[in-house]
């Protein structure tokens, strides 16, 4: 819990602090930084942070008379090869934070580089929106993790908080929303096939051995990582996508508020 208090601070003071131009934008950058959009979206995820953070608050661990009335074969076949004694993951954990360091790369090539304050704004309203989505699912859902069901976890373990909250897989879904979103950018700014293959094909692994990982280590169900490696691929995905250049030259977002009706008004020209 007090990591994701600090996490959601931590992007808040970020956007709040930024003294970023969205006006300085180049015509050769293949992404677009439309000021009404880039409320909206830091805005939305600025609310569903919040929410997310609130949802979390009140998730109750479980008590040692609810632990002894969970029966593993209440859990579907599918998952529940995944049921084990508590394991730390110290490989997954080391895998996330990586993750986290991916963008940096873009300061190696000169493209990149050049265009770096606006696709740092980018990446931040990924880390926002993924951290949101999952803050909320996983504090809506309160999923019992597989090593709960097992009788050799302590009972520390297994009365803790975050033993509620296994869908979906954050280390999942955050690992895939930064591998994909680095990868999504890196070959909008180069035109060798062979390069673009490397890097989705690195973009796709990262994420597909953290949610192996997860799943070995009995913190999460097989249908936790999967559900959590689609949301994060989708999330790094679009998000980028929303901002190229040519889709901004055919939608406009505009966000309108008044005292009776908040509205939001898309313009899409042919």
């Amino acid at each position: 819990m007090s990591k994701l208090k600090i996490f959601h601070l931590l992007i808040l003071l970020s956007f709040i602090f930024s003294d970023h131009s969205l006006s300085q934008y180049k015509n050769t950058n293949p992404f677009n930084l439309d000021f009404n959009r880039e409320v909206l979206i830091i805005g939305t995820g600025s609310v569903a942070a919040v929410t997310a953070f609130a949802i979390m608050e009140n998730i109750k661990p479980f008590t040692p008379e609810e632990i002894g009335l969970l029966d593993p074969a209440n859990v579907n076949s599918f998952d529940r090869g995944a049921i084990g004694p508590f394991t730390e993951d110290h490989t997954g954990d080391v895998l996330l934070y990586t993750a986290y360091l991916l963008p940096i790369s873009f300061l190696a090539y000169g493209e990149t580089k050049n265009d770096f304050l606006d696709l740092a704004l980018i990446y931040g309203e990924v880390l926002l929106i993924q951290t949101s989505i999952t803050g909320i699912v996983k504090g809506t859902v309160e999923r019992t993790r597989p090593f709960v069901y097992d009788i050799d976890t302590p009972i520390s373990e297994k009365t803790s908080i975050d033993a509620r909250i296994s869908f979906f897989s954050g280390h999942t879904s955050m690992t895939a929303a930064v591998s994909f979103f680095t990868a999504k950018i890196f070959t909008e700014y180069i035109d060798d096939n062979s390069a673009k293959i490397l890097i989705w094909s690195g973009a796709i692994l990262l994420p597909a051995v953290t949610a192996i990982l997860r799943v070995n280590t009995h913190w999460h169900f097989p249908t936790d990582v999967m559900a959590g490696y689609v949301v994060g691929a989708l999330v790094g995905y679009f998000i980028p996508e929303l901002h190229k250049t040519k889709v901004n030259d055919n939608l406009s977002i505009y966000p309108s508020i008044n005292l009776n009706k908040p509205m939001l008004s898309l313009q899409l020209k042919f």
